[in-house]
């Protein structure tokens, strides 16, 4: 809440996409926009109670967030499909190249601005043009701007995981810590190579120290276990509209 708004600040302008070639000015760009993704990720584990070093697209998608990559991206979409649909100032129409002749399947395809270096490749019109030709037809002839959002936004943003309405901040951890795969655990730990966990093996000896070993087969919990499948079923049963109904009928 107090972070995004200022990575988001004119990103437009100063996003760089993802820069393969080798050269001083483009390992410079892409040196500052992983800087501002790790603060993403730094917010992620401080969100979802999830240790340093899990994937970031895991713990991204537990969270239902897109990286900043992404989103300044959409961003940029954004502002030029309202630069298209004479949404903004007539003057910043004035630099969008006309459309393609060799574009007759696609006839809003764009003319691609000529560069001669990666800075200006990557500024905001040239890269907002070829944006906008990749997006498909569908997309460009999206019939407002609240549509067109809300479809780019399905395809960049993953669905946020459920936390079933636990409130409890350790709980809500240790929920994030098992989906992602880095936990307690000693499967989790090994795989990562802590150095307190030379083997995964559970303190019942029976098996690894997974995640599916320690909730369901573990005979160290059985007691606990038991209890816990017993309150789920119930909640199960009477969260169900049928039980409600044959419950009334009696």
């Amino acid at each position: 809440m107090h972070i995004r708004s200022h990575l988001d600040y004119c990103d437009i302008i100063f996003h760089t996409p993802v820069i393969t070639h080798e050269d001083d000015s483009s390992l410079t760009l892409n040196y500052i926009m992983d800087a501002l993704e790790r603060i993403q990720y730094q917010a992620a584990l401080a969100v979802s109670g999830a240790w340093r070093g899990t994937n970031t697209d895991k713990i991204y998608e537990e969270l239902g967030w897109e990286t900043l990559d992404m989103r300044r991206n959409f961003h940029r979409l954004t502002m030029f499909y309202k630069i298209m649909n004479n949404l903004t100032p007539v003057y910043l129409r004035d630099p969008i190249p006309p459309k393609s002749r060799h574009g007759l399947r696609s006839p809003d395809v764009l003319n691609v601005i000529p560069f001669r270096t990666d800075r200006y490749h990557h500024s905001f019109y040239p890269d907002s043009v070829k944006s906008w030709n990749g997006i498909g037809p569908a997309l460009r002839g999206a019939k407002s701007l609240s549509k067109f959002k809300e479809s780019i936004l399905k395809l960049i943003r993953p669905a946020k995981k459920d936390i079933f309405n636990i409130h409890n901040r350790n709980g809500i951890g240790w929920i994030f810590q098992l989906r992602v795969g880095l936990s307690p655990l000693k499967s989790h730990k090994m795989s990562h190579n802590f150095e307190d966990t030379p083997v995964d093996t559970c303190l019942c000896t029976q098996n690894a120290e997974t995640t599916h070993h320690f909730l369901l087969e573990c005979p160290i919990f059985t007691v606990q276990r038991q209890e816990f499948l017993e309150t789920i079923f119930y909640l199960f049963i009477y969260s169900r509209d049928d039980y409600k109904q044959l419950t009334y009928n009696k």
